[in-house]
């Protein structure tokens, strides 16, 4: 407002001044003597030049003074607003003079010290400063006023006693000292808390037997002694400039690159996967990475772990060879070969031999239930059998059917393994029945064998006591005889006893003959 009246003022001027200038130009030029005797007279001397001079000044004191009072609704404003600014900010400020004591605080610095306005105004910087501080950092002395804010942290007391940490923004100016302050308590407990984070991060990093990795920028920022180890570095090899690229084989380089780029974007937040690595020298392995995005530093991350893994693959190839070993003799098997899951007793895989033995189609057996295959009588038996577990080579005989109800008698070897995570039983069995047969006929014979030699036995114990009496007779008959050789009347005897004992073993050998 002020400068518009300072310019009408100056337009004032210059039109008088112009005026002025126009008359005298007019006088000189043409000669009017009447106007020249006009300005010359003292009328207008007297008169008109100093009433110029009037109005000019008294537009000139008008404009100063509005232009003054202007200026001092706009300071009163701007002040208005400085105080509004300082009472509203959530940081503590306070004005010192430059003896350090308080000349001015905000409501934020009331609060954060606990102290009322009034109270603070009273005290000097000094009062609030940890003493043990004081002791070893002074507050300066002089400060340069020409020099940009020093940041830079104090410990301060509040009013009850308790100590805490401020940050604290200070400012010279020629006649006080302005300070921007702020409680960074909770803050330093955090940076203590991440400190201490780190600290056990690297501690288990370090140590970890797994390996542990951190990337920005497209390059590892940090690897622990393991992860180096598995690529046969040493960590400060791999830090910075190392390309991430360098320890994967060339057909894996693509796929490594994408992976780490889909993170770095935000594509994708996590992965995991599998590669062939590259160590340094030249040899080649397998490795297994887990890694997922984070912002740290306000730079895209990525966090990571990584096992090698090369000892899993070699024995994974192993296991595929066995199985190709084991799937070639369990389908080309001559006997019989079952898979069978133990918690639903489901027929998972069979070789051809027991479809051909059992009277079924392969297709009809798989997924059967194998519960079929028993007898009704014999179900509990056989949920028993499944309930149990079997370590080692189990042998037993049980009955089977066959599709068209045939009862056999199998002998069944079988194991319990996990079969592609789910615990199976594996058996092989063989069709005894044949021989059981066999076997139960020879045991029959050998009884009626047995029962013959029993009778064979009784019937000459019974026949023993009728040939021991004419044997007793012809013994005392054979002792006469040495005393009485020509006694005809003791060869008579014996001849009855012989003819006797002649009876009796053709009677034992008819009997015999009846046994057969």
């Amino acid at each position: 407002m002020y400068k518009q009246e300072r310019n009408i003022t100056v337009l004032v001027i210059a039109i008088l001044s112009t005026i002025t200038g126009c008359l005298a130009i007019l006088v000189w030029l043409f000669d009017i003597s009447e106007l020249k005797s006009l300005i010359t007279s003292s009328i207008f001397t007297k008169f008109y030049f100093p009433l110029c001079h009037i109005v000019v000044g008294t537009i000139l004191l008008y404009t100063q003074i509005r232009i003054n009072k202007d200026r001092s609704k706009d300071l009163q404003k701007s002040e208005e607003k400085y105080r509004s600014l300082i009472e509203q900010a959530s940081d503590a400020i306070y004005i010192l003079d430059l003896n350090g004591s308080f000349t001015d605080v905000n409501a934020s610095m009331c609060k954060m010290m606990g102290y009322s306005r009034e109270e603070l105004l009273r005290l000097n910087i000094e009062s609030i400063v940890d003493p043990g501080e004081l002791e070893t950092d002074p507050l300066p002395k002089k400060m340069d006023s020409t020099k940009e804010s020093i940041v830079r942290e104090r410990r301060f007391i509040r009013k009850n006693g308790k100590i805490f940490t401020v940050e604290v923004n200070v400012k010279k100016f020629a006649d006080r000292i302005m300070v921007i302050a702020r409680d960074i308590t909770d803050r330093k407990k955090m940076e203590s808390e991440l400190r201490e984070a780190e600290v056990k991060f690297r501690s288990i990093a370090e140590k970890s037997i797994v390996g542990v990795y951190i990337v920005q920028k497209g390059h590892f920022v940090y690897v622990n002694p393991r992860f180096a180890e598995i690529f046969g570095y040493e960590p400060d090899e791999m830090v910075n400039s190392f390309k991430i690229e360098t320890i994967f084989h060339e057909s894996y380089r693509a796929t490594a690159n994408e992976n780490v780029r889909r993170r770095m974007s935000g594509e994708i937040e996590s992965i995991h996967y599998e590669a062939m690595g590259n160590k340094k020298d030249g040899t080649s392995n397998w490795v297994e990475f887990y890694g997922s995005r984070a912002i740290i530093g306000g730079e895209p991350t990525i966090m990571g772990s990584m096992i090698d893994i090369s000892e899993r693959k070699k024995a994974e190839e192993e296991l595929r060879s066995s199985e190709q070993k084991y799937k070639l003799l369990f389908d080309s098997n001559p006997m019989p070969m079952w898979m069978i899951t133990k918690d639903d007793q489901t027929v998972i895989a069979v070789n051809d031999a027991a479809a051909k033995h059992y009277g079924y189609a392969k297709d009809e057996l798989l997924n059967m239930d194998a519960k079929t295959l028993r007898p009704k009588e014999d179900l509990e038996q056989q949920l028993e059998t499944y309930r149990q577990e079997v370590s080692s080579n189990s042998v037993r005989i049980v009955r089977h059917l066959k599709k068209d109800g045939t009862i056999m008698f199998v002998h069944i070897i079988s194991h319990d393994i996990i079969f592609e995570g789910r615990p199976v039983r594996l058996s092989m069995t063989n069709d005894i029945t044949e021989k059981l047969h066999a076997e139960n006929d020879l045991k029959s014979a050998y009884e009626r064998i047995q029962n013959h030699i029993n009778s064979i036995k009784d019937m000459a114990w019974k026949q023993s006591h009728l040939i021991r009496s004419p044997l007793a007779n012809l013994k005392g008959l054979v002792a006469m005889l040495k005393d009485a050789p020509k006694d005809s009347e003791v060869f008579t005897h014996i001849q009855n006893e012989l003819n006797r004992m002649d009876t009796i073993i053709i009677e034992m050998a008819e009997d015999a003959s009846d046994h057969d």
